[in-house]
């Protein structure tokens, strides 16, 4: 089991449930992820969806040992796997509910484009969030838009080039978090306040604001889902974006970083 489906009234709770691997998600986790969407789209009675997850952190991305397997499927099949993963954060920015991320520990790569695809994330102090894929000799393409669309287009820039870790008080500075709470014991307490207070919202009303949203300000990320997955399954495919899974795996450093080590 990938991930665990839990109802609480007109609450819905995604919760990642692949500790053991930092909650790094595979295509069983992808398709569970979207699945549960859908039951929060089409059941009337949901009124607000969580996505958290068990364990210390908050997803570690795509599994890297995953998505080498999708760059060596040939073209055409690690074209459409990577339109799969961009087509699953696109459906979370999409809901119909509104969606709030629980972020604890670390959260990276697509695990940031995950949370930056729900409407409010809520973050804990000890988290933090890193855009690392450069340093695997790869691009955050398909979740380029949602981050993008949280703190713009010169930070984005500067987050993807730079790949580093970006502390939770930086993260709530840019906009990549919302609420920003002390400690993991408080994230509960933000998440019931926040839902008590999207409950007084119009259901029908609370979704034509994303749309409203997304109307006015930004082009709506299935709009540039081809571009971006092309961008990743190209990249995957490289002689570089193998070196770079293959260092990591290896736990030693890639062969493109100075010995220094700057």
């Amino acid at each position: 089991m990938t991930i665990e489906l839990q109802r609480d009234g007109g609450l819905l709770r995604i919760v990642l449930a692949r500790p053991d691997k930092r909650n790094a998600f595979n295509g069983d986790m992808l398709t569970a992820i979207a699945a549960g969407i859908d039951t929060a789209n089409s059941d009337e009675t949901v009124r607000v969806v969580v996505v958290q997850s068990h364990g210390k952190v908050f997803c570690a991305g795509a599994d890297l040992k995953w998505m080498a397997a999708q760059a060596a499927r040939g073209p055409e099949a690690n074209l459409e796997g990577a339109k799969t993963m961009g087509g699953v954060f696109h459906k979370v920015s999409a809901c119909t509910k509104p969606v709030i991320a629980r972020v604890q520990g670390a959260t990276m790569g697509g695990g940031v484009g995950l949370a930056s695809a729900c409407d409010i994330v809520v973050a804990s102090s000890e988290a933090f969030f890193a855009l690392s894929e450069v340093r695997l000799g790869l691009v955050p393409a398909v979740i380029s838009p949602f981050v993008t669309r949280r703190v713009g287009p010169a930070k984005a820039r500067a987050l993807f080039m730079l790949g580093g870790k970006v502390p939770a008080d930086e993260s709530y500075r840019i906009g990549l978090v919302d609420e920003l709470v002390p400690g993991v014991d408080d994230l509960d307490d933000m998440i019931e306040a926040l839902v008590r207070t999207l409950f007084k919202g119009a259901p029908g009303a609370q979704y034509a604001c994303k749309q409203l949203v997304d109307g006015i300000a930004f082009k709506d990320p299935a709009d540039v889902l081809d571009f971006t997955a092309g961008m990743i399954a190209k990249q995957r495919a490289t002689a570089e974006a193998s070196e770079g899974i293959d260092a990591f795996l290896g736990k030693r450093p890639a062969s493109w970083i100075p010995e220094t080590g700057a």
